[in-house]
């Protein structure tokens, strides 16, 4: 799923722009991971369909990219089966974050340790 952000990120964000990528706790039982990028951005009517099989933004034969429209499909439904949220930010012309939100689940083992 980081792959599939960071190689969008990659695909869409000019020479000269920035790619971050973030790592933090929610809180005690979440864990967000974010890859925000400098790119295009993503216009308001296209964020609703972004995480559909076949979609891309762009989806005309003349487009700059390549892609078939399935890696955000398939991390949303990865991230489903981890029990996550996955989502983004965007405005167009301004970049995007991309997110994936998962549960942090202890062993026993390491539950005992931070007592």
């Amino acid at each position: 799923m980081l792959y599939n952000f960071l190689s969008n990120a990659v695909k869409f964000t000019p020479a000269r722009g920035t790619i971050t990528i973030e790592a933090k706790m929610l809180d005690e039982k979440t864990v967000r991971f974010a890859v925000t990028d400098t790119g295009c951005g993503i216009a308001e009517e296209d964020k609703k369909k972004i995480f559909d099989k076949f979609s891309q933004v762009d989806g005309s034969i003349t487009r700059e990219s390549t892609g078939s429209g399935l890696g955000l499909a398939i991390s949303k439904e990865l991230t489903a089966m981890l029990a996550g949220d996955i989502g983004l930010e965007s405005e167009l012309d301004a970049g995007s974050t991309f997110w994936l939100d998962i549960p942090v689940t202890l062993t026993p083992e390491q539950d005992k340790t931070e007592q």
